[in-house]
């Protein structure tokens, strides 16, 4: 190759700068966001935990190729590091939108999985793992009770919800719910935490046909409305039956007014006026024979001698 000289090369290194100055001098374009993971609004919660229970702080939404999970934060006032959260994760056909991004991993749950989930969520908090079968409104559940930093107590929560095995085809019954419950709160319970996986309430679904991981609805037991079956009620629900007695306020009688009747007094006779006497006129004939007595009869008893 011929060598270039030094001139030359001086030549090529300015322009190689220029052209290097220029373009950080161009435009860029502004930051992009992802829009994988998102802040949504309440209304559009995957699952609502019961009415009075913790209050919803902010979810994150996250979408992948083959499952869409929400991260519901829950409010807390426990001094252990965390944030309680109910994580909901929907497994099924997203969208063609999001052919290409990353996919979530799914997996059965096993004790090792779980293991790591709450070391992850609650590092350094002993959690004893309840030995009882329970199940709520969506099948069988499980969790993990401990106590946290000062006078906090904590819970760890799972549940899966997916039809049964023989139920599963191609066309129906397809799907798949993951759920997680961190809950650590002061003072609390642990019947007062395991209400929130008892009380929760799922409100979402693919709009697809097919997917149900629910599975079919159980049948109707056969002995019901069957002769020579009796059912009898249990003792608890006898005493749960029991109304309390409510005293029933009787209507007051009501008081009748008498009418008023205005009283009759007697009346009085009006005493009419006494008509005054009245003198006649002497005629002519008494003028005549008027005698005037004299000064010196005045004052004279009756029957004396008579005066002129």
């Amino acid at each position: 190759m011929p060598v270039l000289p030094i001139q030359a090369l001086r030549y090529v290194c300015a322009f190689i700068v220029l052209v290097t100055g220029l373009s950080g001098c161009s435009p860029r374009d502004g930051v992009k966001l992802s829009d994988t993971a998102v802040t949504v609004p309440e209304e559009t919660a995957f699952a609502l935990p019961a009415p009075g229970g913790p209050a919803v702080v902010n979810i994150v939404e996250r979408r992948f190729h083959n499952a869409t999970q929400q991260d519901i934060f829950l409010f807390t006032s426990a001094s252990t590091p965390g944030q309680n959260v109910l994580r909901v994760q929907l497994f099924g056909p997203v969208g063609s939108q999001f052919e290409g991004t990353q996919s979530l991993g799914y997996s059965s749950i096993s004790a090792t999985e779980i293991a790591k989930e709450m070391r992850r969520e609650l590092p350094g908090i002993a959690l004893r793992q309840s030995p009882v079968y329970l199940q709520n409104n969506y099948g069988p559940f499980s969790y993990a009770y401990g106590h946290g930093r000062g006078n906090d107590a904590c819970l760890y929560g799972w549940q899966q919800i997916r039809s049964p095995e023989g139920a599963r085809t191609v066309f129906q019954n397809r799907g798949t719910i993951q759920v997680r419950l961190r809950m650590c709160e002061e003072g609390a319970s642990e019947e007062k935490l395991l209400n929130t996986m008892y009380g929760y309430t799922i409100r979402s679904a693919f709009n697809v046909a097919g997917w149900n991981p629910y599975g079919e609805p159980p049948t109707v037991d056969p002995n019901l409305g069957r002769t020579g079956n009796p059912i009898y009620p249990k003792t608890e629900d006898l005493r749960e039956a029991v109304q309390p007695v409510v005293e029933v306020e009787r209507p007051r009688p009501i008081a009748r007014q008498k009418p008023v009747v205005p009283s009759t007094k007697k009346a009085q006779p009006v005493k009419q006026p006494i008509a005054e006497e009245t003198i006649p006129l002497p005629s002519s004939a008494d003028i005549g024979g008027t005698v005037v007595p004299s000064p010196g009869c005045v004052g004279q008893p009756e029957g004396a001698v008579p005066c002129k």
